[in-house]
């Protein structure tokens, strides 16, 4: 039998590889990678909330301030923003948070003054990132191993280290800083977006987002690979590791709350947590970027290498995506059979666009809104153009 503490700290250095790869290695399509050698207008610059740590309690973790990185816009894009929510998994119990706690999902005090990338949604090559590729980009750290939720104004001791779940305030901060600092308060555009975790970080703010951002501005959701089914494996237990997640964190108020208004009265709030209980409830439009054969839910949430059950998980995830998400006709999303996890941005192609062409199509008011590539797994082939 795997421990609880054991299949979590698997989870999340599953989740650290995957984002090394994205971020590092990946030239086949990926969401972005950090420059060792920054190129001209590709650096972002490091933003630590100090004020807020000290003001309203939103800290990592461990205790280290929230932050984030900036890379202003240009051009006709200086009014536009892209804003991502990093992603990296989540901690499921109380020895997993403290382990997380020692690294940079856990902590600021190791952040590097700046970073810079130029792939995927960060791109600013227009032929690569046609909508956004001049607009000013956010990258949101992300140290709270809750998908932005936590609300928990206990400090838990635990192995001789204070831990902290307070997620919400730290993106909380993020957002005033943003408003106050760098001019989002003038925006005419943005999308909100994630991969992973901070897929499913945009699934359970992006109403939130809207609601403070201008009201004349347009606000469209992108998450990438965050519609995560409830489910509960034998040996990984995802489905109760994420109701560990909004119990602990105090995550009630951190998430959509018109699902935590309709989910009272059944006295099942923890659903909220779930991007296919949160769907029905967005209002804001929303396209997903998304695999029906999610490699990460593959493995470590239905944790099965069998065909036939992978088939059967991505029809019953193509089945919720129709019911609980495009029943709203403002949405859309991209789904393709690829076994992937994040990333392959312009490697996949369905009804001759890829993603970055299908998002600016519909963002610009297109009539396709269901991207399908509706294929058997396995399916090499949709990976590739």
């Amino acid at each position: 039998r795997v421990s609880t503490q054991s299949t979590g700290n698997m989870k999340v250095l599953l989740f650290v590889l995957i984002l090394v790869g994205i971020c590092f290695a990946r030239p086949d399509g990926a969401v972005y990678k950090f420059l060792k050698e920054p190129q001209q207008g590709t650096t972002f610059d490091i933003y630590l909330l100090e004020d807020a740590k000290t003001k309203s309690g939103a800290v990592c973790l461990d205790g280290t301030p929230g932050a984030y990185y900036f890379r202003p816009g240009f051009g006709a894009g200086v009014t536009k923003w892209y804003i991502h929510h990093e992603g990296g998994g989540w901690c499921e119990s109380l020895s997993d948070c403290f382990g997380r706690s020692k690294t940079d999902l856990g902590s600021s005090k190791n952040y590097p003054k700046t970073i810079s990338t130029n792939s995927g949604y960060f791109s600013i090559d227009p032929s690569v990132n046609p909508l956004m590729y001049n607009w000013n980009s956010v990258y949101l750290k992300y140290c709270d191993g809750g998908s932005f939720s936590g609300n928990n104004d206990t400090v838990t001791p635990y192995s001789g280290v204070n831990l902290y779940f307070r997620g919400k305030r730290v993106l909380q901060a993020m957002l005033e800083d943003l408003l106050n600092n760098r001019g989002l308060n003038r925006s005419t555009d943005v999308v909100v977006s994630g991969c992973s975790a901070g897929g499913l970080a945009t699934f359970l703010h992006l109403d939130w987002w809207k609601q403070n951002l201008p009201v004349s501005t347009k606000v469209r959701g992108m998450p990438d690979s965050g519609f995560f089914l409830d489910y509960e494996s034998p040996i990984t237990k995802y489905h109760s590791g994420m109701i560990w997640v909004f119990n602990q964190m105090n995550s009630e108020g951190g998430v959509n709350q018109d699902c935590i208004t309709a989910h009272k009265a059944t006295g099942d709030t923890w659903k909220c947590i779930f991007a296919e209980h949160t769907s029905p409830y967005i209002k804001t439009p929303i396209f997903p970027l998304q695999a029906e054969y999610d490699s990460w839910q593959t493995a470590w949430d239905l944790d099965s290498t069998d065909v036939a059950t992978i088939n059967a998980w991505g029809a019953t995830l193509t089945s919720l995506v129709k019911n609980n998400l495009l029943v709203n006709p403002q949405h859309g999303i991209f789904l393709d059979s690829c076994h992937h996890h994040c990333g392959y941005w312009g490697s996949i192609v369905i009804n001759g666009a890829n993603q970055a062409q299908a998002f600016e199509q519909w963002y610009n008011g297109g009539s396709v809104r269901f991207y399908n590539q509706d294929k058997p797994y396995p399916c090499n082939a949709c990976c590739s153009p």
